[in-house]
């Protein structure tokens, strides 16, 4: 009889939560977010923590440290440094795409666009190559030199913009080439006539609150410094969690329209339709079926399952190294945030987040 009263008792509070959640309307921080418990958003707060405890386990010495996570626009859970200012590396790629989206919003160019119709010295070499390539890691763009980081690769180089032959023509393989997304900084740069931050400032960053921020340059082009493609974004959990919730709301913050809904639904779903990988030192990385426009998305790989089998179908995210992660989950109405400066999981950030999410979707039942 006690056992019967614990699991109804369990279900009533489980229905509660639920109902709670779906009664509170979708909110947009000010300076501050609104914290709320997670029970308050109908998450279960003990099989949060046991999801958060193994993502724990799976990380470097950062931990849950920058943890930031919000459902409805309600801050549910935050880690203990997350105002702390660091490189999120690869993430940065996904403001870089943004920018792309802005432009092409107000008619200025489009991701079909050709990079020759930008810098002419492309035409040679480059002659099929669109922006919609160098957004979705199929432009086979590379250029002069090896790594400048010690390392051997041929991605890197110290000359991301001279140009040396093609990896393989626009469209046919798909190749995570960091030289590539410098170039596709440069044409933005070179196309707007004003550096990528000075754009998603303007246009989002002062709108959404997202206050101080740097983001590296890679050389100048025209006399005006390139914000580097790839990287050098140095923003804090917190405002990178801001970012996350105008994709969650479609490009829309708090009844007005910063981003369109149709650039979003682009970015957001699998641009990558090649079934080959591209034979570099960097063909580990397989964005084939499951890579939007600088964004990851869950996709299906060729051949195989979904890229996180386990997690929401409408999950898709910002990656960066050093396990710097912005996830936006529609169908939760949620944005989860991690980062750090400790590594990568050494068993793989697609198997460790598609466990952690498995475990996460229980206490959202």
């Amino acid at each position: 009889m006690k056992r019967l009263y614990l699991i109804g008792f369990g279900i009533l509070i489980c229905f509660s939560c639920s109902e709670g959640s779906r009664e509170l309307p979708m909110v947009f921080p000010g300076e501050q977010w609104v914290e709320k418990k997670p029970q308050e958003l109908g998450v279960d707060p003990e099989r949060l923590q046991q999801a958060l405890e193994y993502l724990a386990s799976e990380s470097g010495e950062d931990g849950l440290e920058e943890v930031f996570i919000v459902r409805k626009g309600y801050l549910i859970y935050k880690g203990d440094s997350i105002y702390k200012k660091h490189n999120i590396y690869s993430s940065s790629k996904s403001f870089t795409s943004t920018v792309l989206g802005l432009l092409t919003d107000r008619g200025e160019i489009s991701e079909e666009t050709y990079a020759r119709e930008i810098d002419s010295s492309l035409g040679a070499l480059y002659p099929e190559v669109q922006l919609k390539h160098f957004a979705s890691m199929t432009s086979g763009y590379s250029a002069v030199g090896n790594s400048r980081w010690n390392e051997p690769s041929e991605d890197w180089s110290w000359t991301p913009y001279q140009l040396e032959e093609p990896l393989f023509k626009p469209g046919e393989e798909y190749a995570y080439w960091d030289e590539a997304q410098m170039m596709f900084g440069r044409l933005l740069t070179m196309h707007s006539g004003r550096t990528l931050k000075s754009i998603f400032d303007e246009y989002i960053g002062k709108a959404i609150g997202i206050g101080e921020y740097k983001w590296g340059t890679e050389q100048e082009v025209n006399e005006l410094p390139i914000n580097n493609g790839c990287t050098g974004v140095m923003i804090n959990a917190e405002q990178l969690a801001r970012f996350g919730h105008l994709y969650l709301n479609e490009g829309n913050w708090d009844g007005e329209q910063l981003l369109s809904k149709a650039w979003i639904e682009k970015a957001t779903q699998n641009q990558v339709n090649t079934t080959r990988v591209a034979d570099t030192d960097r063909s580990n990385v397989d964005g084939r079926g499951c890579y939007g426009y600088n964004w990851w998305v869950n996709g299906k790989m060729p051949g195989a399952d979904y890229h996180m089998p386990d997690a929401p179908k409408s999950l898709y995210y910002a990656s960066g190294l050093h396990n710097n992660m912005c996830f936006v989950i529609p169908e939760w109405d949620l944005v989860f945030v991690r980062r750090g400066e400790d590594g990568n999981p050494k068993k793989g950030k697609p198997f460790v987040y598609n466990e952690f999410f498995k475990r996460m979707s229980l206490a959202l039942q």
